[in-house]
């Protein structure tokens, strides 16, 4: 994982579209919750305080348990997981000699809400929100996920996202992250190649080599590039056949994670490549 600053709000280390990041209404309930259960009226209307110094945002009577829930229902994205940093650094402040301990057990109880509801964040020892994984990841399913924005890309969107939910299991599922990657790959391959019977090195040869010198016909060097880009894939489709389970066959064990992380991360930049190989044939 690359180095991050700990202890820092999610909004002062990541700045993403707010509509493209995992959000979840039962987790922000949940963790309004844990806050309303973390003190006693002086304590919660400390907290809100916190929020509006700290984040430059109102959130008004946060004096009752039962005030949270909606008080995290309107907060943009940004603001609810900031709020965890937030209060993270407020309990101190309340709670001296106990303090420790009233983290840990905050941030045990986040850490089981991010893990129960399936949103791909995690959070440091010192309060401080990440995305999971890392964040050049995160950002490249980010990419992803946009340019499959087009209804005609539901199915391959929805298959590839569900690599990263198996990613974000804990102990992370780096075999059916590696299976749904391969899917969305195959399932792109076929909505461009509907004669295609399935993803694999002959069929390439058979459908999209032909589809990739016509394209890049009049663009050289970009064929010889094209071309090169067609070999890798093959590689990386001959590589996740290695955890296809065959019928009559052993399933094979986990592969290691850093192995699972790199093919998802690769399946992203060929569907990235393949959607606009769609695009520019249509035309």
């Amino acid at each position: 994982m690359t180095d991050q600053p700990e202890g820092q709000r999610f909004s002062q280390v990541y700045m993403r579209r707010a509509d493209l990041l995992p959000d979840s209404a039962r987790m922000r309930n949940r963790i309004a919750k844990i806050i309303g259960a973390l003190g006693d009226h002086d304590d919660l209307r400390s907290f809100g305080q916190f929020i509006e110094r700290e984040q430059g945002i109102l959130v008004g009577q946060t004096v009752y348990s039962y005030q949270w829930p909606p008080i995290l229902q309107k907060m943009e994205l940004r603001d609810v997981l900031d709020t965890i940093t937030t209060i993270y650094s407020a309990i101190s402040s309340y709670d001296q000699g106990r303090e420790a301990q009233k983290r840990k057990t905050f941030l045990d109880n986040c850490r089981r809400v991010f893990a129960e509801e399936q949103v791909r964040y995690r959070i440091d020892d010192r309060g401080g929100v990440h995305l999971a994984v890392d964040e050049e990841f995160e950002a490249a399913r980010i990419s992803t996920i946009s340019g499959l924005g087009a209804p005609r890309y539901n199915g391959v969107r929805s298959l590839y996202d569900d690599a990263f939910i198996a990613l974000d299991r804990t102990p992370p599922d780096g075999k059916a992250a590696l299976r749904s990657a391969f899917f969305a790959t195959e399932s792109l391959f076929r909505l461009i190649f509907p004669s295609a019977h399935q993803l694999s090195s002959s069929e390439i040869q058979k459908h999209l080599e032909p589809l990739v010198s016509r394209l890049y016909a009049n663009h050289k060097p970009a064929i010889n590039l094209a071309q090169k880009l067609v070999a890798s894939l093959k590689d990386w489709i001959d590589g996740a056949h290695f955890y296809r389970h065959e019928p009559g066959a052993e399933e094979p064990a986990q592969p290691p994670l850093e192995l699972a992380i790199y093919m998802v991360s690769e399946a992203g930049g060929h569907l990235r490549w393949l959607a606009k190989l769609d695009a520019m044939a249509s035309n």
